[in-house]
């Protein structure tokens, strides 16, 4: 199986469970906005201070509830190795709404990778997902660390596209990364 196959599934398996997670709360007739994005603090750097809430809900006369909406790690989720030549990607079971990228190289413009992260975010509200009530959006991304060998970040791709984290895994490898592993955060 390809890396885009496996990276395909895993976004259709979230999206799925996300979906029939909003159907569920929405059946009940509470009031459900989906993928709302919010400034979680304003003292954490842009683009890391915007996360999309998977559910906010709401009954009368109450104040509104975030929820995170995340499925378990697939059982049959299968570690896989990928050697594209210049480059290798290990993916190890996680899920669409919670993996951690580490990469073995300091990146080369961090500017660059935020930006890719604030497109994704769509902080404009401009995407929807082929009329599904879906964003398309990534919904968070963690800063990057370090542990002196290897980067890493954690992001939840929320209803983003499979592109997505193919489009991030190439960004990372035109800033010289040799190694990069996906893994559950």
């Amino acid at each position: 199986m390809s890396i885009e196959d496996v990276v395909a599934r895993e976004r259709q398996r979230y999206v799925a469970f996300y979906s029939d997670a909003m159907d569920r709360l929405r059946a009940d007739g509470t009031e459900v906005a989906g993928e709302l994005l919010i400034v979680v603090d304003d003292d954490v750097p842009l683009p890391y201070r915007y996360l999309r809430v998977d559910a906010a809900t709401r009954t009368e006369g109450e104040e509104p509830h975030f929820s995170e909406i995340r499925p378990d790690l697939d059982p049959a989720f299968e570690a896989t190795g990928y050697n594209f030549g210049s480059f290798q990607v290990d993916v190890y079971p996680f899920t669409w709404s919670a993996v951690q990228i580490a990469f073995n190289a300091a990146p080369k413009s961090v500017t660059q990778i935020e930006g890719w992260i604030t497109r994704w975010l769509d902080t404009e509200d401009q995407w929807v997902d082929n009329g599904q009530r879906l964003s398309g959006a990534v919904h968070s991304f963690t800063q990057i660390q370090t542990d002196g060998q290897w980067w890493f970040l954690a992001a939840d791709f929320g209803t983003a596209p499979a592109e997505a984290l193919i489009e991030f895994i190439e960004l990372l490898v035109s800033q010289g990364m040799t190694r990069i592993v996906l893994q559950g955060a």
